[in-house]
């Protein structure tokens, strides 16, 4: 634990990143949607289980400015819920991220440009469990109940670096480059330390201990694109390079999102993970490096607010 960067360190660290003349003073906002699915079937012979599932996405974004100093904080939750007929409620997708920057613009002349710091932290909020009951049964677990796999901060990715950051406006387009970052991969549930050092090839490379620390350089696109009238994309690319070994990190969260009136649209995201250090599938032998994909489809309740 000693080598864990304090948490609220880390949410007011953020990064020393210029803006492109953001307004003077305090804004906040925030984007909340909801989408809401059932499958009900009766003596239904082609087979199939009813269900019902439940997906919501949570953005909250403060920013400040006064002269030439800004900040910024950037907290998005992605939950989603789904319970079918045998099994107990269980997550279809929980990813919190959480971003702060806080920054000084170089020069007046080049106002979307800028050097510092930056914190990014990516967990779980919730628990989630292994519910394959030949694998269960093998680690000695209940097979109802499951095995817990993940929870809060465990895993989770903190990422501390100093680097540089360029922003332009239309398109929107938000690159950092940070040569020196600090990624410290965390899990706090000791359970979960225990099923990562007792497996033959791990599950998130921390081989049962609290705190993995890697150094290594960061890249990290956002970017948001209209692509016909009332349909856009917003798209944040990372990348982690670990200078101690030639393996690279990778995670891409898209969205596009077409809006039908002032609450509804529709929106398709998409989440895309590599990392070399997680077995992405403990019931086959051996280690499993596969890319990690979670889609999800839907219609959105929206609600919006701006302070």
């Amino acid at each position: 634990m000693r080598k864990l960067l304090p948490f609220p360190f880390l949410l007011c660290a953020g990064a020393l990143f210029a803006q492109q003349s953001p307004p003077e003073g305090f804004s906040l906002n925030s984007i909340n949607s909801l989408q809401a699915s059932q499958i009900a079937l009766s003596n239904w012979a082609t087979g199939g289980e009813s269900s019902v599932s439940l997906n919501g996405s949570f953005v909250i974004d403060a920013r400040h400015k006064k002269g030439r100093m800004s900040s910024e904080l950037v907290v998005n939750w992605l939950v989603g819920l789904f319970k079918t007929e045998d099994l107990p409620v269980r997550k279809s997708q929980d990813q919190l991220t959480i971003v702060a920057i806080s920054g000084y613009h170089i020069t007046p002349i080049t106002p979307n440009f800028g050097a510092g710091l930056l914190a990014d932290i990516t967990t779980q909020v919730a628990p989630s469990y292994i519910f394959n009951r030949s694998l269960v049964q093998a680690l000695g677990g209940d097979s109802v109940k499951g095995i817990k796999k993940g929870d809060f901060l465990s895993p989770g990715q903190i990422e501390v670096g100093v680097g540089f950051r360029i922003v332009k406006q239309k398109p929107l387009l938000d690159l950092i480059l940070a040569p020196v970052m600090l990624k410290q991969t965390v899990i706090l549930d000791k359970g979960i330390r225990t099923l990562d050092k007792t497996l033959p090839h791990g599950l998130y490379g921390n081989h049962g201990k609290t705190v993995r620390s890697e150094t290594g350089a960061y890249a990290r696109l956002f970017f948001r694109i209209p692509l016909m009238e009332n349909v856009a994309a917003d798209g944040n690319l990372k990348f982690f390079a670990n200078y101690g070994d030639q393996d690279l990190d990778t995670s891409l969260n898209l969205t596009i999102t077409g809006k039908i009136n002032r609450l509804l649209s529709a929106s398709l995201h998409t989440t895309l993970i590599h990392d070399n250090d997680v077995d992405t599938d403990l019931a086959k032998p051996g280690k499993q490096e596969r890319v990690q994909l979670r889609e999800v489809l839907g219609m959105n309740l929206t609600y919006a607010f701006q302070l």
